[in-house]
């Protein structure tokens, strides 16, 4: 299950929760934002100094080569470029600055593991941030997935590592079209009450739980219908 998914659907009630995981579609999606996840550090011109730098920043033209390169069809390289612009925007805004850093994986149980940063640190205002990315116009991280999701990163950056104590926590979301860009919206864990990792665990075992059971339901209705065409399970645009 992409992380986006599990984020959105883990916190809702467990009638609600059911309803969500039978409404994941099957089959491939239209476009994916790899061609996107993969300039991140080429946006954000990060650099792998320990202290943050004063690079020049990337130009939009380099970035739109490159997803111009790796998209794999028109309608991928439009909508990972809208979202793109967006990015750059605020990545140049002067605002921001960042280095390298790599997070691992946070261990869930049961060989599940969760990702919900970037391996990056970035500087906004001055002020340390780790940050998630999140390209989607839809089945997105509400206000209720961005708390999930912060709780996570709270557990596995913060909690775990005393040298991020302190940093702070943000997700970038993007707001509805407007020519050739979806500007940039920044979501911080200020005034968020975090889940604890009792409850982040608890959530987690339930919704993989409820999932397998959906996932063996539908196996029992393909094996009835011999021309069934469900196929695996994508991350939504």
């Amino acid at each position: 299950m992409p992380d986006i998914d599990l984020a959105r659907i883990a916190p809702q009630p467990k009638d609600m929760k059911r309803r969500s995981l039978e409404q994941m579609r099957g089959g491939r999606p239209p476009f994916s934002y790899k061609p996107l996840r993969s300039c991140f550090d080429d946006i954000f011109n990060i650099q792998p100094d320990l202290d943050f730098g004063s690079a020049e920043p990337t130009p939009w033209a380099t970035i739109e080569a490159l997803i111009d390169k790796r998209g794999s069809s028109e309608v991928e390289r439009f909508h990972n470029k809208r979202v793109a612009r967006g990015l750059h925007d605020f990545a140049t805004s002067g605002r921001v600055i960042g280095r390298k850093h790599e997070f691992f994986p946070l261990a869930m149980g049961a060989g599940r593991k969760v990702t919900f940063w970037q391996s990056m640190v970035i500087a906004i205002d001055d002020e340390p941030h780790a940050i998630f990315i999140e390209p989607r116009r839809s089945k997105g991280l509400g206000a209720e997935g961005r708390r999930f999701a912060f709780s996570m990163m709270h557990e596995r950056i913060r909690a775990a590592d005393e040298d991020f104590a302190e940093v702070g926590l943000a997700i970038v979301r993007f707001d509805e079209p407007n020519a050739d860009r979806r500007a940039a919206r920044l979501y911080t864990d200020n005034g968020v009450t975090l889940y604890t990792l009792d409850e982040l665990e608890q959530m987690v075992a339930e919704t993989y739980e409820m999932w397998r059971d959906v996932c063996e339901e539908r196996e029992r209705d393909a094996r009835r219908r011999p021309t069934g065409t469900d196929g695996p399970l994508f991350d939504h645009p």
